[in-house]
């Protein structure tokens, strides 16, 4: 199974892109509409004007981002006194306008559709990422998730218990 299953049987031909120029608000939008249909899904496929990879936001870059925006409040400290809900707000307020571009991770995880299963898993263990995107042509056309290629491996196993 892990040498005739490719990472086109498993990929996931339907994700969430958005424009580099896209605003913070826009990715955590689109990766909240995303994982309506795929709740395991936890990232956004980030591209340039011209429709090339620019890279991905994940789940980890936008909470990153959204915990940075609340703790650079001024009036915020660590105390009971604190207005945390206040915080959180201006936060949001910020986000709606803040720029992507320092949230994109570039250094993605690109697989073939014919890389064997055993590759995948191989590259998901190496690289500690719980994404890959399958790249053909130059274009992106689908995301394995980790969750995937487990119910892809456990499949046969759960059968043999």
């Amino acid at each position: 199974m892990l040498l005739r299953k490719r990472a086109w049987d498993i990929m996931n031909e339907e994700f969430s892109t958005i424009e580099d120029s896209a605003s913070l608000a826009e990715a955590v939008r689109s990766l909240r509409d995303s994982m309506k249909e795929m709740p395991d899904n936890h990232i956004v496929v980030v591209k340039k004007k011209n429709g090339s990879l620019r890279g991905v936001v994940s789940i980890w870059t936008l909470l990153k981002a959204v915990e940075d925006m609340v703790l650079k409040d001024e009036d915020l400290t660590l105390t009971e006194e604190a207005d945390w809900d206040r915080a959180f707000k201006r936060a949001g307020t910020a986000c709606c306008s803040a720029s992507l571009d320092n949230h994109i991770e570039e250094d993605v995880v690109i697989l073939k559709p014919t890389d064997p299963m055993l590759v995948v898993l191989e590259i998901f263990r190496k690289k500690k990422r719980t994404w890959a995107l399958v790249q053909e042509g130059g274009n992106i056309i689908g995301v394995v998730l980790l969750s995937d290629v487990y119910r892809e491996v456990t499949r046969d196993l759960v059968q043999q218990f």
